[in-house]
């Protein structure tokens, strides 16, 4: 008899341990959904340009509305443009400069319309003017970031230099990089300014601020050769929405990074539906390039909003 109380015991207790085990190892085997809405080098296009590049296609009351179903079907993305989204490029003088000032302000009212979370510094961006952006961040509506763009002094940059956000019970850390190959004239009108090694600065915020993140997605305006050193040496980055280059990547794996990044002048929007595994750094994905056709609707507050705009969307002239 007693015998069997032994053996009922002990079988008991396996039952047990195993129903630990196995709940334990479904609990890590779970999958996380995260969605990220994303742009890059949209070059302050708010209406579609009529360029050669784009056509008709783009306009952000289109990208509102893209955004908007999203929203529709009871998904709650992470938005983020990679950069060079307030400026086209270098201004003919002062009065040219001082309108695309004021076009940049009014994109990022309409990125705050739209929900975006982060917005990557770029180069071309700074031909607004570096001490100008770093007013401007104090006042945003949307975070400016930039995590190895310094100041040669006191080593540290005038953006935010990371983002931490929360998405079903994960912690996403968001980085913002610029190239180290951008003109040197950009720097040099921006003097007391030092761009530093993406590698390093992505590094150090990892294993600091951000180290406790259960995803590390990186705005990379950086070269071709940048992003694949910083997959290759930076291998906690998951994401990489890439810019610079002006031209769209669907979904390349490097090491253990995603690249992806839409094309120019704001005709596409890009979404990535992420699996995140819990307990692991392995992810499941699926990404889709959308070009806003024409013939898509429009978000009427957005186009309200550009309407009444008034001179602000003349294009500054170069």
């Amino acid at each position: 008899m007693a015998n069997m109380k032994n053996i009922f015991l002990l079988v008991s207790t396996l039952l047990i341990s195993l129903f630990f085990v196995l709940k334990t190892s479904l609990s890590l085997g779970d999958e996380v959904p995260i969605t990220l809405i994303y742009t890059s080098n949209t070059l302050a296009e708010v209406v579609p340009c009529g360029c050669m590049e784009a056509g008709n296609a783009g306009g952000m009351s289109r990208r509102s509305h893209y955004i908007n179903t999203i929203r529709d079907e009871g998904i709650k993305p992470i938005i983020l443009d990679g950069g060079d989204a307030l400026a086209i490029g270098p201004f003919g003088n002062v009065k040219e400069r001082q309108k695309a000032r004021k076009r940049a302000e009014f994109i990022l009212k309409l990125y705050k319309k739209m929900g975006y979370d982060a917005v990557n510094v770029g180069d071309t961006d700074l031909m607004l003017g570096l001490q100008y952006l770093g007013t401007l961040q104090k006042h945003s509506p949307v975070p400016l970031l930039s995590t190895n763009l310094k100041d040669k002094k006191t080593g540290k940059t005038p953006f935010k230099p990371y983002l931490v956000k929360e998405s079903h019970g994960l912690k996403v850390g968001i980085i913002g990089l610029i190239s180290e190959s951008i003109q040197p004239y950009v720097l040099d009108r921006n003097a007391g300014y030092v761009v530093e090694d993406p590698v390093k600065a992505a590094t150090n915020a990892i294993n600091r601020a951000l180290l406790d993140c259960d995803i590390i997605i990186a705005l990379a305006h950086l070269n071709h050769l940048e992003i694949e050193s910083l997959a290759q040496k930076v291998p906690k980055v998951s994401i990489i929405i890439g810019g610079h280059d002006q031209a769209y990547v669907d979904a390349k794996k490097l090491n253990r990074s995603l690249w992806v990044q839409t094309d120019a002048f704001g005709y596409q929007i890009g979404k990535l539906d992420v699996r995140w595994i819990k307990g692991s750094n392995d992810f499941r994905h699926e990404n889709v390039l959308t070009v806003l056709k024409p013939e898509m609707e429009a978000d009427p507050k957005i186009e309200e909003m550009i309407s009444s705009s008034g001179d602000i969307l003349k294009r500054p002239l170069p």
